[in-house]
């Protein structure tokens, strides 16, 4: 793999003697001897260390009892072909696509829990249910929230988790994502679904107002949506044809509409957005989304990456902004690529050739 990075490494978590990267700075062979970028696979981008997997061993790239390290992290066995990762700044949830069983590890004191998924479905849902359908397809980690999905499209929530009813859902649960505060779903009949925390208007309900269980975002109904991203307190939404939805803070231009004003507003609705190049509208598919705490990136079909929203680490790679309130190609990737974002950092991935 090839890895294209801007933004943080103020913890050494791409073993660069910089503290952050302003524009994407190719990464090549790691300082310790056993890491080596090109053959690893990056699971996940955290404030202060990086998710990596080797072969079949798991990596956290940061600093570590003092130490700029790569910390090798014993996982199960039964784990080891094909391991389910996620992580935040206390715990790492480490599961298996062929198993309901969860471990997870305290990073503080590097103690271990065990969790199964299938021992928290209500009475009444369990005897419905196939022997496989709780097992793991999917986690996701953010800050204090967490969610899991599984192959029998059930959705869980918390570190320790609690089943979450989406039988009035539309379709079957393809994707779940989750931001500091709110959580996102998607279903196979391209149907979005938010609950948590709507004070900064990230739930796309036209209010603040917080909820309990998953509630649809009808300003989507009738738009068939393929993929889901939530930031810190933005969401975004990718139509089948295209196009970008964007909802929520819109504090630092996280959301990146232009618009004529200079103050900066956030939307409680999903708003279309619109690109300019030279004050020309762009007319081209976006083929990928992504999004940390305070910024939003995009992969156009032409190889464009486009990026807007918060900039004090340089995760822009726009060096002139220190922050931008609409998007602005940054550069352009020739080959195969797609996006992935920590809460101040964006990384392009390419397959190695």
């Amino acid at each position: 793999m090839e890895y294209y990075v801007a933004g943080s490494n103020l913890f050494n978590q791409w073993f660069d003697d910089l503290d952050f990267f302003s524009e994407f700075r190719k990464m090549s062979k790691a300082e310790d001897p056993n890491f080596d970028f090109r053959l690893a696979n990056l699971i996940q981008i955290n404030w202060s260390y990086n998710i990596f997997q080797l072969r079949k061993n798991l990596y956290l790239l940061g600093a570590f009892d003092g130490r700029k390290i790569a910390k090798k992290i014993d996982i199960p066995e039964e784990c080891r072909k094909s391991p389910l990762v996620a992580g935040n700044d206390y715990n790492l949830v480490i599961g298996h696509n062929n198993s309901s069983a969860l471990w997870i590890l305290n990073l503080e004191d590097n103690s271990i829990k065990n969790v199964y998924l299938d021992r928290e479905l209500p009475l009444e849902v369990s005897p419905k249910r196939n022997k496989t359908d709780n097992e793991i397809q999917k986690l996701a980690v953010n800050n204090f929230s967490c969610l899991y999905l599984t192959k029998g499209k059930n959705v869980y929530s918390g570190i320790l988790p609690s089943y979450i009813d989406t039988s009035h859902c539309n379709g079957h649960i393809i994707d779940v994502v989750c931001g500091y505060e709110h959580y996102m779903l998607l279903t196979s009949t391209g149907y979005v679904y938010t609950w948590g925390d709507g004070r900064r208007l990230q739930l796309g309900q036209d209010d603040t107002s917080n909820l309990e269980t998953p509630t649809q975002v009808e300003a989507l109904a009738g738009i068939k949506i393929i993929k889901i991203k939530a930031g810190g307190w933005h969401s975004m939404a990718l139509s089948e044809f295209g196009d970008l939805y964007v909802w929520g803070l819109n504090d630092t231009g996280q959301l990146g509409i232009k618009e004529s004003e200079n103050d900066l507003k956030s939307y409680a609705l999903p708003k279309l957005v619109d690109l300019y190049d030279d004050n020309e509208e762009v007319h081209l598919q976006i083929k990928d989304i992504a999004c940390g705490s305070k910024h939003s990136v995009l992969l156009l079909e032409d190889g464009s990456v486009w990026t807007t929203g918060a900039n004090k680490y340089g995760q822009l790679a726009c060096p002139q902004y220190p922050n931008s309130k609409n998007f602005n190609k940054v550069c352009v990737i020739k080959e195969a690529c797609r996006l992935k974002c920590g809460p101040w950092t964006t990384v392009i991935v390419c397959k190695d050739t």
